[in-house]
């Protein structure tokens, strides 16, 4: 009763506005609606600022917290533009805020510099007020400080995540690459070699026992089988011929290799204009394709499938599409990292392709899905990232004029590769090694200045590659013969040495077997090409 009695002892003094209305049961009961003492009393002491604001943003009204924003006591602030407390681009942004909420509410957030540490940042909200009897702006100000410096946070927190994720896959691939040198230039080496030593013991043996000779052949069989086994392995982990003859070739083989392994027909497009791209570039696309065929052979359920890679002025586009179940809805779907089969290695490429300025998206149709990766055609020559080799020349020694047999020139950095070719060379009396090359220059110098009737070269040679090389050496002697002793034997390897103008190649795998063969063919003026493709072949 004493609380309705004060309720009418204020609306009587003018101090409040009341409203008789009927309460729930039926009694009647005043409100405070319409009343302004109460509502400005919450205004004074919200942590929000309000304002009102004339037409050209002189402060007409202030709450403490309004002022406090600006840094500026309550009694210096009003009355004077609001844009005075506002420094630099800021200040410009305020009127043209005050300028647009004369006719509509407008929003925008402001930078306000403190004495120390850092801005703070302040969301006004400004709508115009006619209800005054002046044309006047209500303004609220909502601290953003916080919200501003957690959203910076994330944002470096996720770059920095992205880069770890990059660097990570990059590590990645050049552990993979060591991996698979080191596998193919010391291991497999060491083997060929061993294969080699085995025949030559072979031969010696020929006239003992059959238990030796059975012994030695069954020796050969199962360092052939380790061989391939250490050959395989290194090829998934990095296949040589990305760094050796580039994308399209290692595409081309990748391809072949899993045709016979999942019976998914696969149809490649690659233009004649794809150009050598940098390194990480190649690997990244190369990836790309390794999962997406994974992919399409464990979840799509396709016959068959098609990569295509395509090249405008401006970027490199690759595509590999399927033709299995795809998505029901056939819908694209624009996120990668959620639970659909896609395989952990899919939205690691996409990073990776966002690092080097590119982007991966997979689209899923009715009838089978679209992976498509670009990349940036830069217009800077691509520099070379191989490190420089030390190009120290081996001791060689050249047969006398009036010497008959045959001249060699062999070219592999593997010193224990060429000791083994030599000993195997000269055991037979037609045949002497006039010198050796360990990179891909040399040998091409050392053909000029030798003259020899056969150059026996690997692929792989540091700085000049041996295709590079004999393409050279066929350049300057066009009746040079060259025949490469390689641990790559895949279709794709075999057509680069026929364009290269070889005579042939032997795999080290069965250099036991056909290299003696090959050199006596090669030198008689006949090719040795074993499994050749006839498009190949036809070539020639």
């Amino acid at each position: 009763m004493q609380e309705l009695e004060e309720t009418l002892r204020a609306i009587r003094m003018g101090e409040v506005d009341a409203v008789l209305v009927s309460g729930a049961q039926g009694d009647q009961v005043f409100t405070l609606q319409g009343a302004e003492h109460p509502y400005r009393l919450l205004v004074e002491t919200i942590d929000e600022g309000a304002a009102t604001l004339s037409d050209d943003g002189t402060v007409l009204y202030s709450n403490k917290s309004f002022a406090a924003f600006f840094g500026v006591p309550l009694e210096k602030f009003i009355g004077a533009p609001l844009h005075n407390f506002v420094t630099g681009n800021d200040a410009e942004f305020l009127k043209t805020l005050i300028l647009g909420a004369r006719l509509a509410s407008t929003r925008g957030e402001i930078r306000l510099q403190r004495k120390h540490g850092k801005p703070r940042t302040i969301r006004l909200t400004l709508s115009p007020n006619h209800e005054l009897g002046l044309e006047a702006i209500c303004a609220v100000a909502t601290e953003l400080t916080e919200i501003v410096d957690a959203n910076e946070a994330l944002r470096v927190t996720e770059t920095s995540l992205r880069q770890l994720s990059a660097r990570l896959l990059q590590l990645q691939d050049e552990e993979r690459r060591r991996i698979a040198r080191d596998l193919h230039d010391v291991t497999g080496q060491k083997i060929a070699v061993l294969s080699m030593s085995l025949d030559r013991l072979a031969r010696l043996t020929e006239q003992r026992k059959p238990e030796a000779k059975e012994s030695v052949k069954e020796s050969r069989e199962i360092v052939g089988q380790i061989g391939e086994e250490i050959r395989t392995l290194s090829y998934l982990l990095h296949p040589p011929l990305l760094d050796e003859c580039g994308l399209a070739s290692a595409v081309h083989w990748y391809a072949e290799g899993f045709e016979k392994r999942s019976g998914i027909k696969l149809e490649v497009s690659i233009g004649d204009d794809i150009p050598r791209l940098p390194i990480d570039a190649e690997t990244t696309l190369f990836r790309v394709v390794q999962e997406s065929l994974t992919n399409v052979h464990r979840y799509s359920g396709s016959s068959s499938a098609k990569i295509k890679i395509s090249k405008d002025a401006k970027e490199v586009r690759l595509e590999i599409i399927d033709y299995g179940r795809g998505n029901k809805s056939g819908t694209a779907r624009a996120g990668l990292d959620g639970p659909a089969p896609l395989g952990v290695g899919i939205p690691g490429m996409r990073e990776r392709l966002h690092q080097l300025g590119g982007e991966l998206t997979v689209d899923f149709a009715t009838t089978g899905t679209r992976v498509t990766a670009t990349l940036p055609v830069k217009k800077a020559a691509q520099e070379d990232s191989e490190e420089n080799i030390d190009q120290t020349s081996l001791t060689f020694a050249i047969r006398s004029a009036e010497d008959a047999r045959r001249r060699i020139l062999i070219a592999d950095d593997h010193e224990l590769m060429r000791r083994g070719l030599r000993g195997l060379l000269e055991s037979h009396d037609e045949w002497a090694v006039c010198g050796e090359a360990v990179e891909g220059t040399e040998a091409v110098r050392k053909s000029t200045d030798l003259k020899p009737d056969l150059v026996i070269m690997d692929v792989n040679l540091p700085g000049l590659s041996g295709i590079e090389a004999a393409l050279q050496i066929r350049r300057e002697r066009e009746a040079a013969k060259v025949l490469f002793f390689t641990v790559h034997d895949s279709d794709e390897v075999i057509r680069e040495i026929v364009e290269a103008g070889a005579s042939g190649y032997v795999a080290k795998s069965r250099a036991s077997q056909d290299l003696v063969d090959a050199v006596r063919l090669v030198l008689s003026g006949k090719t040795f090409f074993p499994n050749l493709v006839a498009a190949a072949a036809g070539r020639r």
